[in-house]
């Protein structure tokens, strides 16, 4: 009997994969509230010859939700369940949405990469001369759990991550 690689497990039809994450976006969401669906695929990106993930109309389907868990002066906290696993999917969906991730050096409003970045200009907030490349610098993205049924036994399981003090809710809210 020939053993199946663990992520196979994971991903089958009858064995859903839920993953939630928390999220601190530029602005102040109308919406309680969302479900952006933008699709996802490779674009141009100086440095990266297999291109760049964005938001693109020839990309694959993307899905998430979002929903508002406090409103700060000038950004919102938000939860966010992805329904499918685009690279760079939430920063993508938020900044296509007009919120983009705060600290984000290289995804702005439409879910591209921004205009700095791609001329090879020196985008705020990461104090770096050369190309921004994904995973740079600190924007406020923090995966809270992943939920999966246990490839042999067949059991719910939830895996948590604690979350930072930046992205918890105020008490006083």
């Amino acid at each position: 009997m020939g053993t199946v690689p663990y992520q196979a497990h994971l991903v089958a039809a009858d064995r859903p994969l839920g993953k939630r994450y928390r999220a601190l976006v530029t602005g102040v969401t109308a919406q309680d509230m969302g479900d952006v669906m933008v699709p996802i695929g490779p674009v141009l990106y100086p440095g990266l010859s297999t291109g760049l993930f964005a938001a693109s109309p020839t990309g694959k389907p993307a899905r998430s939700l979002f929903k508002v868990l406090h409103r700060h002066a000038d950004s919102t906290l938000i939860e966010v369940t992805i329904l499918t696993g685009r690279p760079h999917q939430i920063r993508i969906h938020m900044a296509a949405s007009g919120h983009p991730l705060v600290g984000d050096p290289l995804y702005g409003p439409g879910g591209v990469p921004l205009a700095s970045v791609v001329s090879g200009g020196k985008p705020g907030g990461c104090n770096r001369a050369a190309a921004v490349m994904p995973g740079d610098c600190g924007y406020n993205l923090h995966s809270v759990d992943i939920r999966f049924f246990h490839p042999a036994t067949g059991a719910s399981m939830v895996i948590e991550a604690p979350i930072p003090d930046i992205l918890q809710v105020p008490c006083n809210a």
